[in-house]
């Protein structure tokens, strides 16, 4: 039997003094709201990461091949030296450009993105799917084409499915820029989560695209991946099937410098909110401290039956240790508590202008592993290292001094 564990228990079940309790439940209770607001905030920024990077791949691909030109000279034949290379499931012709939509109540227009995409090959995206819907929309044999258009965008233009709206696109004619416009029936308002896409973008079938913009070509190549495969080999192989005389990228690329930055924010808030928890093991240390004074006369009983200052020690050190895993327990659970509501009812969510600032309309909150661990690891050093002062402070103690209280 570990004797300095059994009373260091003892005393955290049964204080004798009600000014140890309160001083006591204090402490667990300032390490439950530290714990606490550590584990949130890191599931805030996990879980932003995250659905940022699930977005950003659903509605894109990996790896991005460009023309050197505006156009590809022949997208086919590229397109067929891409979906040889191993590691390709996919690889799919779009074409990307800038635009105006305008409608009746519009006339003016906004700005917009246009992407025309073939549903069918695009069809293993499920973000893909989500914003075109059934890939035969796209090929309706109505008097106008469909279109897909986000759902803050038509919020914007004030229309819905089945009204009509004009696109406008710059074309090259002969050197020179001049607008077309083309009529497209809106076949689908989309709501993907992702503020870009919801507010800024128009999908079309490819094949009205390039009527609308007097190509035959397309300038991007989206590539998708195979589960498991290695971004850079791929990257590497497509560089060579191409004869490198095309542009490649990824999406790690694209976006490392947000990526890095929420790594540097999650860090830095890291730091910041452990300060909370490490201020709040000070109330740990008066604890141990009240404690070592209401339990003076039971310290020179346990002197003068033999108890060494190292056992003396150590059933305070127990004691402080009980009391931070106790406070780091409490605060994790009550934090991937508050994480599952938040997440479970999206109570984060944004309006359109914050939506725009954070890409995301909502953030749920995501709590790993490796975080917790890192949480209690943080927690339970700096909760023993609170103790050991206190302890010290026990274990010199003289017995007859103890006893004379």
């Amino acid at each position: 039997m570990n004797l300095p564990l059994v009373i260091a228990w003892r005393y955290l079940r049964r204080p004798t003094d009600k000014l140890v309790s309160a001083v006591g439940a204090v402490s667990i209770l300032g390490l439950v709201i530290g714990v606490m607001a550590l584990v949130i905030s890191m599931a805030l920024m996990t879980g932003y990461r995250r659905d940022l990077q699930a977005k950003l791949l659903g509605g894109n691909a990996e790896i991005y091949v460009y023309a050197p030109a505006a156009m590809f000279r022949n997208v086919t034949e590229v397109q067929r030296a891409i979906s040889k290379v191993d590691g390709v499931i996919d690889a799919s012709p779009v074409l990307v450009q800038q635009g105006l939509v305008s409608t009746e109540t519009l006339p003016t227009g906004e700005q917009i993105m246009v992407k025309g995409i073939s549903p069918l090959t695009n069809a293993s995206s499920a973000l893909v799917r989500k914003i075109v819907g059934p890939p035969q929309a796209f090929f309706s044999r109505s008097e106008n084409p469909y279109a897909a258009i986000g759902s803050h965008l038509a919020a914007r233009l004030g229309i819905k499915v089945g009204d009509t709206v004009t696109v406008t696109l710059p074309t090259d004619q002969g050197g020179t820029l001049t607008p077309r416009s083309g009529t497209f029936l809106v076949g689908r308002v989309f709501k993907t989560g992702f503020f870009d896409f919801d507010a800024h973008w128009i999908f079309l079938d490819i094949t009205e695209a390039r009527r609308l913009a007097l190509t035959d070509s397309a300038n991007l190549v989206e590539v998708r991946l195979a589960p498991g495969a290695d971004l850079d080999i791929v990257r590497e192989r497509i560089d060579e099937a191409t004869r490198r005389s095309l542009s490649v990228s990824d999406w790690r690329t694209m976006n490392r410098q947000l990526f890095s930055m929420l790594k540097i924010q999650q860090l830095v808030l890291f730091i910041v909110i452990g300060l909370i928890v490490f201020v709040s093991t000070f109330n740990i240390v008066s604890t141990l401290i009240t404690t070592v004074h209401e339990k003076r006369k039971e310290i020179g009983i346990l002197g003068s039956m033999g108890a060494t200052s190292s056992m003396v020690r150590r059933i305070f050190m127990w004691y402080g240790t009980f009391v931070g895993l106790l406070g780091t327990v409490i605060g994790i659970v009550l934090g991937v508590a508050v994480c599952y509501v938040i997440t479970r009812y999206e109570l984060v969510s944004f309006g359109p202008e914050i939506a725009e600032v954070y890409f995301v309309s909502s953030i749920p909150f995501i709590n790993r592993w490796t975080d917790l661990a890192a949480i209690a690891l943080f927690t339970g050093t700096v909760s023993f290292l609170a103790t050991i002062v206190p302890s010290l402070r026990a274990a010199r103690l003289n017995p007859s001094d103890a006893l004379r209280h």
